[in-house]
């Protein structure tokens, strides 16, 4: 156990780019969300003004969303023009977009859709990283 979490150390620290706060606008989503689950978070968020909390949302150096559509969402309609984002390195080979390979969708093809505003459906992804044969999320 205490390998794999010394890996998952590493490889954060591997795929870490940089935390900041990016306009709103300049940030790209690639997948629809589930409005059940956007209601839900948005009850949330407004349950905790005025000091609002959440976790940074994922996105790539292209700023396409990988992790946190729900978050971003949610920000948008609230009226937020600066969002919470941390930047990581897609381009590495442990990240993976689906823990079934049946369902592993092209990260070029994850970043093109996002870029052109063709959004996939809910969920199409679950970005995990892949060490030795086990999944993690990220």
């Amino acid at each position: 156990m205490e390998d794999i979490i010394y890996e998952l150390e590493n490889f954060e620290k591997n795929i870490s780019r940089d935390s900041l706060f990016l306009n709103i606008q300049d940030v790209f989503p690639h997948e629809r969300v589930m409005e059940n689950r956007l209601d839900g978070l948005l009850l949330y968020i407004n349950s905790l003004s005025p000091h609002i909390i959440i976790p940074s949302i994922l996105v790539t150096s292209e700023n396409v969303i990988i992790d946190g559509h729900h978050r971003y969402h949610a920000l948008k309609q609230l009226g937020f023009e600066k969002i919470p984002v941390h930047r990581i390195d897609y381009n590495n080979k442990k990240i993976i977009t689906h823990n079934e390979k049946s369902k592993a969708v092209s990260k070029n093809i994850i970043i093109e859709n996002a870029l052109t505003n063709r959004l996939m459906k809910p969920k199409s992804t679950m970005h995990h990283i892949e060490i030795n044969n086990n999944f993690y999320p990220i």
